[in-house]
């Protein structure tokens, strides 16, 4: 992209004085790579590649198999915590309410609190992580964020700290559909209680894997999706791998090269019924929206990431900043490639200085 105004990009970013909520979720990630063979204490190879693993969990057959584990580190994760903290690193204002901690903080979030509002529920949600250089597979104990519904958030919070913050909120994120059965109930209540005092406001969600859910129960939510949308727009971010999944539902494909993507992903964007459709991959990031052409840029693909859980909620997190500091859609797209570029080569959410210093497409 070489038209690019970085300059206009970065004194858009500083200029901004946004606002944002997001709920109601909240992980610890224990993250861990798998030996694949060890010959000494120090002497050892990994699964670098998930086709290795699944290669061997293949060859196992009916019987077991016995894998060593080595832990990589412990970092916050989920919706809240990584999309907001990366949208705070950009600048923007922005509240979290989840589960971080009954009595207090869990140290695990300790940065995140240094530049966010947070406003914790009880103790987080636990996922394991096991990283390879191609992908990530992660297991996550639900226990802590199955019982988050919209009551408990009112108990916690209070009705009024709850009105305060929607009222001043330009974006109000929501996720992750697939990991919280009261998702669907919490969108209706948000929409509810967000006042009609002609401010633009805008709903934001990441539904994670939601391969997971049967297709009546996913179909049920974009039905209601679809009609909050007549009153609030609506973005909804997929990976590539949840992008091809919604594709399929309306007989369209990612990999089709006959015809662009982001052509298809405003097709798709209708169909849904939703304001906003955002997709990204380790190659590009993707969009189309009812009020813009849509958009795609190239992304500079990182072989072998320091850090890859969190990647696409850093791709989120830039992606808000640069709509809240009203960028068009290809520059958005622009600053979250980027930020996702330097989040996966360096195992930290960049601030703005970071951002316009990484290269993040051809």
């Amino acid at each position: 992209m070489s038209d690019v105004n970085t300059q206009q990009i970065t004194d858009a970013l500083n200029r901004s004085s946004a606002k944002v909520t997001m709920l109601a979720d909240g992980f610890f990630d224990e993250v861990w790579e798998i030996i694949s063979s060890r010959a000494s204490l120090r002497d050892y190879s990994l699964y670098t590649q998930m086709s290795q693993l699944a290669g061997r969990i293949s060859d196992s057959g009916t019987g077991g198999i016995g894998l060593e584990l080595i832990r990589k580190r412990r970092a916050f994760g989920g919706f809240t915590p990584n999309v907001g903290y990366a949208a705070a690193r950009l600048g923007i204002d922005t509240t979290i309410i989840g589960v971080y901690g009954k009595e207090k903080l869990d140290p695990i979030f300790g940065e995140i609190s240094n530049l966010c509002q947070m406003i914790s529920l009880g103790d987080p949600a636990i996922t394991h992580v096991f990283e390879f250089e191609d992908g990530k597979i992660l297991m996550s104990h639900l226990e802590a964020v199955q019982d988050i519904n919209w009551q408990r958030i009112v108990n916690m919070v209070g009705i009024e700290k709850i009105l305060s913050l929607l009222a001043q909120s330009d974006i109000i994120g929501i996720g992750y559909m697939s990991l919280m059965p009261a998702f669907d109930e919490i969108v209706e209540q948000v929409c509810a209680n967000i006042p009609r005092d002609g401010k633009a406001r805008r709903l934001f969600f990441d539904f994670a894997d939601f391969r997971k859910k049967d297709a009546a129960s996913l179909e049920v939510t974009l039905q209601k999706l679809r009609l909050l949308n007549e009153k609030l727009p609506l973005t909804l971010s997929v990976n590539e791998h949840e992008g091809a999944a919604l594709f399929a539902m309306y007989n369209e494909t990612l990999d089709d090269e006959y015809r662009p993507i982001q052509e298809k992903a405003e097709d798709v964007r209708k169909r849904i019924g939703f304001d906003e459709l955002v997709i990204h991959s380790p190659y590009f990031g993707a969009a189309a929206s009812s009020k813009e052409e849509p958009a795609i840029a190239a992304s500079i693909f990182c072989e072998k990431p320091a850090r890859s859980a969190g990647a696409g909620d850093s791709f989120n997190g830039g992606y808000i900043a640069a709509a809240l500091a009203g960028l068009g859609l290809a520059d958005r797209l622009y600053v979250a490639n980027a930020a996702v570029s330097y989040f996966l080569r360096n195992a930290v959410f960049p601030d703005i200085k970071n951002l316009m210093q990484q290269p993040n497409n051809e």
